[in-house]
């Protein structure tokens, strides 16, 4: 499945105004667990594998990277079924899933309170909180397969939202955090 959405990084206050101003169609938890391989293999490659958990289901989720890096991001995604959550996965069994023949291992999760509504027709808003590795941040993504209507861009406009700046996905910043506490930074 190609994944095509906006997303852009907001703070805590424009997050509030935005859980009010729409009524959501559903609102939900999620947990993202990530792996990684010792020699970066998958980051090199654009490569996001985590397993989701929603909904007591638990899915692998690979998640390529196509586009350019930016508000706009392109990916390639694919899900798997699975019962558990590994604390690695064998070469062989990532080579099937991935394309890249690496051991992978378990390196934390990052829980996400994901608030959605279908816009319209092919957009679907998510908003959402996240937690990890003692910290919170948010954010907003526009999900589309169809052209966002200009009435949507311009509402979020209005409240502070720009898809203009490059954006850090979910697991690129639970990377980043969990390499600066590695470090001692925080």
């Amino acid at each position: 499945m190609l994944e095509t959405e906006l997303k852009c990084i907001i703070d805590e206050r424009t997050y509030i105004r935005l859980s009010e101003l729409f009524k959501w169609d559903w609102i939900k938890e999620q947990v993202n667990s990530y792996y990684t391989d010792s020699k970066n293999e998958l980051k090199r490659n654009g490569i996001t594998f985590r397993i989701r958990e929603k909904d007591s289901a638990k899915k692998i989720q690979i998640k390529t990277h196509k586009g350019p890096a930016g508000p706009l991001q392109i990916c390639e995604e694919q899900e798997y079924d699975t019962d558990t959550i590994p604390e690695s996965f064998g070469a062989d069994e990532v080579k099937k899933l991935t394309g890249i023949s690496a051991d992978v291992f378990l390196l934390g999760s990052l829980t996400t309170l994901r608030h959605s509504l279908m816009f319209c027709d092919g957009v679907e808003i998510c908003l959402d909180k996240n937690d990890y590795l003692d910290k919170t941040d948010y954010e907003i993504e526009i999900e589309y397969t169809k052209p966002i209507p200009k009435e949507l861009t311009e509402l979020l406009n209005s409240e502070g939202v720009e898809f203009t700046e490059r954006s850090v996905g979910k697991c690129s910043r639970f990377m980043i955090r969990l390499a600066a506490i590695m470090k001692g930074e925080l």
